[in-house]
């Protein structure tokens, strides 16, 4: 069985950096490729069967026995979901998305003993591929700063950035406003401890980690995180906090205060990831790749800056239009509709924000080869 995970992660290895170099060369991963990927999973997954029948039949003495091809099911169907979410999260255009998918759930087949594996295997190489793609970037920037003609300069502008983009996101939003939204994330989180605690069977295991809520909360913030902040939900939060606190005096008065601590510690835990992740690292990391165009330059497939999204998405004019914009770049109704706005303003050569392609393929490669490497995720060594 060894040797057919060897075969298998050395033909594998061969197809995933012919894939990345010419998503550097290109900044695309067309589907012939994909589907390259597919077939060789399917092969690696046929093989490895052959081998659990010959073991089975007493013919081979290393295999993998029935158990992993679930496991397996169980794994691929994580990773299938984490790649769509991701996509539809606005994070990786569908490329990409598809890359890590088969990247994913070929891991299994060149090491089947991963930590993780089945239900956080996904989880993990998700944590190398952004750890390291964000040090990359991160410590690029800051090294390219170290070693611009006027380090001071651009250092000072690089703190009124960060400035700026304090007060972008503190305004509109009073404390009392952020209170509230920090009591209503409050009550998810305490949700999930009383069900990780509580429930049983598939539901305690499902709920038992409140990293994998970490991920799909953060991931997901721009889609989901103004329901926070909704009257709806504030009135539904109110209402369980209240039965929470009844019920728990009458069934579980012991573990009320510490459930409710562990969910408020979880709280500011997400808090902080999702200041330092989502707000201050996606902003110093697409800062590199910025550049500003005119409606004359604008053309379908360019993709806008997270800051121009925003703008654009809350902007009436454009009646929603831009609610979903995809990293595989503006379609063509959005650019023509962009194109009208910037021709409209009454300002001298009007531009936009967009962020040139960066190729994700190469950072998905290099999150499997950590993992495959180490045996666990960057994450594992700071427990």
């Amino acid at each position: 069985m060894n040797t057919v995970s060897l075969v298998f992660l050395a033909l594998f290895t061969a197809w995933a950096v012919k894939v990345v170099a010419r998503d550097m060369a290109t900044r695309k991963i067309p589907n012939s490729s994909v589907l390259t990927g597919a077939k060789l999973i399917a092969a690696g997954l046929a093989a490895a069967a052959l081998y659990t029948w010959l073991g089975h039949a007493g013919r081979v003495q290393s295999f993998l026995n029935a158990n992993f091809y679930l496991l397996f099911a169980v794994h691929v169907f994580w990773s299938a979901a984490a790649g769509v979410i991701l996509w539809y999260a606005e994070v990786w255009p569908a490329g990409d998305a598809k890359f890590f998918m088969l990247v994913s759930a070929a891991l299994p087949l060149a090491d089947p003993y991963l930590r993780g594996f089945p239900n956080y295997l996904f989880l993990n190489l998700l944590i190398n591929i952004f750890v390291a793609a964000a040090f990359w970037a991160v410590g690029g920037y800051l090294a390219s700063g170290f070693m611009s003609v006027a380090p001071a300069d651009f250092f000072a502008g690089l703190r009124d950035d960060v400035k700026r983009r304090f007060a972008e996101l503190a305004s509109g939003r009073n404390r009392a406003a952020a209170a509230l939204l920090v009591v209503n994330m409050g009550f998810l989180f305490l949700l999930q401890q009383v069900l990780s605690m509580e429930a049983r069977g598939l539901v305690s295991r499902f709920f038992s980690r409140a990293d994998i809520l970490f991920f799909f909360m953060f991931i997901l913030w721009d889609k989901v995180g103004a329901a926070f902040a909704s009257r709806r939900w504030a009135v539904i939060s109110g209402v369980c906090y209240a039965l929470y606190f009844l019920l728990g005096f009458l069934l579980f008065r012991e573990r009320l205060l510490a459930l409710l601590a562990a969910a408020g510690l979880n709280v500011l835990k997400f808090s902080l990831l999702l200041f330092v992740g989502r707000f201050m690292l996606e902003f110093l990391m697409e800062k590199k790749d910025t550049v500003s165009v005119t409606a004359a330059e604008l053309e379908p497939g360019m993709v806008l800056s997270s800051a121009s999204a925003r703008t654009l998405r809350e902007n009436p004019v454009f009646d929603g239009l831009f609610e979903d914009c995809f990293k595989d770049g503006l379609t063509a109704e959005q650019a023509g509709a962009l194109k009208g706005w910037l021709t409209r303003l009454p300002v001298r050569d009007p531009k936009i924000e967009i962020v040139r392609g960066r190729p994700f393929a190469l950072w998905i490669f290099a999150g499997a080869a950590l993992l495959l490497t180490l045996g666990r995720s960057i994450a594992g060594f700071l427990k």
